[in-house]
């Protein structure tokens, strides 16, 4: 049923990664230009400012968490399928973290400055408290719906146990 209390966690699942999508991640600073790095692209920061990497594959990654607790979400009839696709969400997750924390900003885009030329003199997370909050409450709610949704399932097991 969409009124338990996963419901409302795999609810939190679904905004988060939207709004991490929109939401930037760092400042890079260089010799010529800031640039501001989000899940999307890397732009310079700058009104209306162009946007010199794209990365997609990280958008993407947090849209398919989204989606995949959407899907999660409505698949209460099925407890088991609910716990399988949101320990998938988990694991998707955690890839996009990697992306999003690691993976971006060490390797690719340090390479892309690179071979332009230009060095990065610093780099810094934009709204750096608010990126962990979200970061870990995205967490802790699958975590939360996974719970929940196999403790129902115990319950409803061991009901059919007493008939």
């Amino acid at each position: 049923m969409i009124q338990r209390i996963q419901s409302l966690f795999l609810l939190i699942g679904i905004i988060v990664p939207i709004v991490l999508i929109i939401l930037p991640i760092g400042i890079f600073d260089t010799a010529n230009a800031q640039y501001i790095y989000n899940s999307l692209c890397v732009k310079m920061n700058i009104p209306d400012g162009i946007a010199v990497l794209r990365l997609y594959y990280l958008a993407f990654t947090l849209a398919l968490c989204a989606i995949l607790c959407t899907i999660a979400l409505f698949t209460y009839k099925n407890r088991v399928r609910q716990s399988n696709i949101v320990s998938i969400t988990m694991i998707v997750y955690l890839i996009a973290l990697l992306l999003m924390l690691w993976v971006c900003p060490d390797i690719i885009i340090k390479k892309f400055f690179s071979l332009r030329g230009e060095t990065i003199t610093g780099f810094h997370f934009a709204n750096q408290i608010l990126l962990i909050i979200l970061i870990a409450v995205e967490a802790v709610c699958l975590y939360l719906a996974n719970k929940f949704i196999k403790k129902d399932e115990a319950l409803v097991r061991s009901a059919d146990r007493l008939r």
